[in-house]
Formats: C-alpha cells, sequence, structure tokens
C-alpha cells in the first residue's frame, strides 16, 4: 500500500511541475519598472518644420498573463497615467495636457487590455506575435493590433533585484489616430499631424522560476 501511496504522490507532483512550466504564468510589470518605457513620437507639420517631437511615459504598471506552451491565450493589462507623459519642453507638455488634447486631469487613465497573441511563432527564446487588445484612452477605446517580439529569460530576474524568477521582454511598434482619440480631432493638423507613434518596451517579472523540462521550448 505504502508503494501505491508513494507512486500516486509523485504522479501529483510531477502533474504540478508539468502544469507550472506549461501553464499560464503571470508576469508583473512593477518590480523591474525603471526598466519599462513607452515612447510617444508625434509627426509635426508644416508650420512646425519638419521631423518629430518626442514624448514619454517611464511610469508603466500592469500585469501580464502568459503561456510558453499556448502563447496565443494570453492576456493583461497595461496601465498608464497621462499626466505622466513628458516631452521634455515645457510648452508642449503643457499642451499636451490641455482639455483640447489629452485633458490628462480629467480622464488620466490609459489602459490597454491584452485580448492574445496571434500569428505566433519562436525563434529560440523569443516569440514573434501579433498582438491584439483595446486601447481606452480620453473615455474613448478602439482595437488596436500590432506586430511584437516577446522574449523569455528563465530564472533571470535575481540578475535585476536578486529575487526567484523569470522575465518576458516585449517590444512592438504601433501607430494611432489622434483623431480617434478626441485628441484636437481635425485641429491644428499643420503643427502636430493626425498620426502618432507608439513604441512599447516592456519587463515583467515572475514570483517564481519554472521548471526546466526537456522540450525546445526551455532553454
Amino acid at each position: 500500500m505504502w508503494v501505491i501511496k508513494i507512486i500516486k504522490i509523485c504522479v501529483w507532483c510531477i502533474s504540478l511541475t508539468i502544469q507550472s512550466a506549461y501553464g499560464m504564468v503571470e508576469y508583473d510589470l512593477k518590480p523591474l519598472g525603471n526598466l519599462n518605457k513607452i515612447d510617444v513620437r508625434l509627426q509635426k507639420g508644416e508650420l512646425f518644420g519638419l521631423g518629430q517631437v518626442r514624448g514619454a511615459f517611464r511610469e508603466v504598471n500592469g500585469k501580464l498573463r502568459f503561456s510558453m506552451k499556448n502563447p496565443n491565450s494570453s492576456s493583461g493589462s497595461v496601465l498608464l497615467d497621462a499626466r505622466n507623459l513628458r516631452f521634455g519642453y515645457h510648452k508642449v507638455d503643457g499642451d499636451a495636457h490641455q482639455p483640447e488634447w489629452l485633458n490628462s486631469f480629467k480622464h488620466p487613465k490609459i489602459i490597454f487590455n491584452l485580448e492574445g497573441l496571434r500569428k505566433t511563432s519562436w525563434n529560440g527564446n523569443t516569440l514573434n506575435a501579433e498582438v491584439f487588445g483595446s486601447l481606452s484612452l480620453k473615455n474613448k477605446t478602439a482595437q488596436m493590433t500590432f506586430p511584437a517580439t516577446i522574449k523569455y529569460l528563465r530564472g533571470a530576474r535575481s540578475k535585476f533585484d536578486g529575487k526567484r524568477g523569470d522575465l518576458i521582454f516585449l517590444k512592438g511598434e504601433f501607430k494611432l489616430s489622434r483623431g480617434v482619440f478626441g485628441i484636437n480631432p481635425g485641429s491644428m493638423l499643420n503643427v502636430i499631424k493626425d498620426q502618432l507613434i507608439i513604441n512599447v518596451s516592456l519587463v515583467g517579472s515572475s514570483n517564481g522560476r519554472r521548471p526546466l523540462l526537456p522540450s525546445r521550448l526551455f532553454y
């Protein structure tokens, strides 16, 4: 009888290990927040001169849920405070938060809800994918899709904050229309064009290290 009990316990432990390895894992953006960055590039209009105006959100919060076995089922949310957007020029910073533009003090919440991944393919420990979800900004919501790379590093968290855990790095770029989100729509296009370019660079960390199993996904 005791042999059967030991076998059952072993099977149960192996089952938990496999679930941990292949199941959904939550990665928090807050612990390594200094590595997160979301850049905003504004295309100058004819009156403003050629080139771009660059701004950035350097405080990014949220959580990503990611599965090595089934990355398409990934989910999560990225949270920003519109009041934290800075361009490095006092006048531009002030204008950007006015009611006709971001209206940041009335609508400070910016949320991207990750609904899943498509067209996924692994290249070593890097996943190429198409991210899709919804972006809520200035009390308006629109669906967004953009290409991204997600790099997974097992046990790498300890190198940054000394804690046990894995890391994922998500990088991507997408474009959005300020008119769609009510950011001074149809106005001052000779100063700032309608299209904005957003660069995303996120680092999420887990609270535990995934078991190492013999599979092409494990490095």
